[in-house]
């Protein structure tokens, strides 16, 4: 039994000895801020450049999903002035009948067609238009762009939250001139349009959802 003694002891001076330091964890390294383009562009009057260029859009679907759908005609123009964000202006306009949803089988069904048919009424409405009222700088970078909305036939104003992109002067880079670009996003009720086909009933979600979510990107030039 005596050999038991010497161990009992050392075991009780190890549980008794502080523990040893430990190395303190390094601070998770930053993510480096992503690059932003130049903002060197003059001011001046912009023309949209519709191959960089996209208006999509998404509402509920029976309460499932996002349906996601988009405009692919379009055009607009810009006066640009970024040492006067507040002056500046746009206006915009979009071709009711360039309605792309990337129904899987449009030989069987002509998706693109029934919806601009039954919620847009495009041969009675044929455009959809949109033009800046006011323009209120958030930050360096951001703004509050207050418009009017022309859709089916109803005008009513909408708030788009843009991001200035940045932008280049003319060079022999871009044959297009000089060139600017821009994201925004907004969000609005169709029914505030006269737009009720597919309505869910109330509190349900059966149907096709009021609210539309817009996701704009787009570029301007001037030559």
């Amino acid at each position: 039994m005596r050999p038991l003694v010497p161990l009992i002891a050392l075991g009780a001076l190890a549980a008794c000895s502080p523990p040893p330091a430990q190395k303190p964890a390094e601070p998770a390294a930053k993510a480096a801020p992503a690059p932003q383009a130049p903002s060197t562009a003059d001011a001046g009057d912009y023309v949209m450049d519709l191959s960089h260029t996209s208006v999509n859009f998404r509402l509920s679907h029976i309460g499932l999903s996002n349906y996601t759908a988009r405009f692919t005609r379009m055009d607009g123009k810009l006066a640009f002035d970024p040492a006067n964000p507040a002056a500046q202006s746009v206006t915009a306009t979009i071709d009711a009948h360039s309605l792309q949803t990337n129904y899987p089988d449009p030989a069987k069904l002509d998706f693109d067609a029934q919806v601009e048919k039954q919620f847009l009424e495009a041969d009675k409405f044929p455009t959809i238009t949109f033009a800046s009222t006011k323009v209120e700088p958030t930050g360096p970078r951001t703004a509050t762009i207050t418009g009017d909305l022309t859709l089916h036939g109803v005008t009513r104003p909408i708030t788009l939250e843009a991001t200035y992109n940045g932008g280049y002067k003319a060079g022999q880079m871009d044959p297009a001139g000089a060139r600017v670009g821009f994201s925004a996003h907004g969000a609005f009720n169709r029914s505030d349009f006269g737009i009720a086909y597919g309505l869910p009933a109330p509190g349900t979600t059966l149907g096709v959802g009021d609210r539309i979510d817009v996701a704009i990107e787009t570029e301007f030039t001037k030559k």
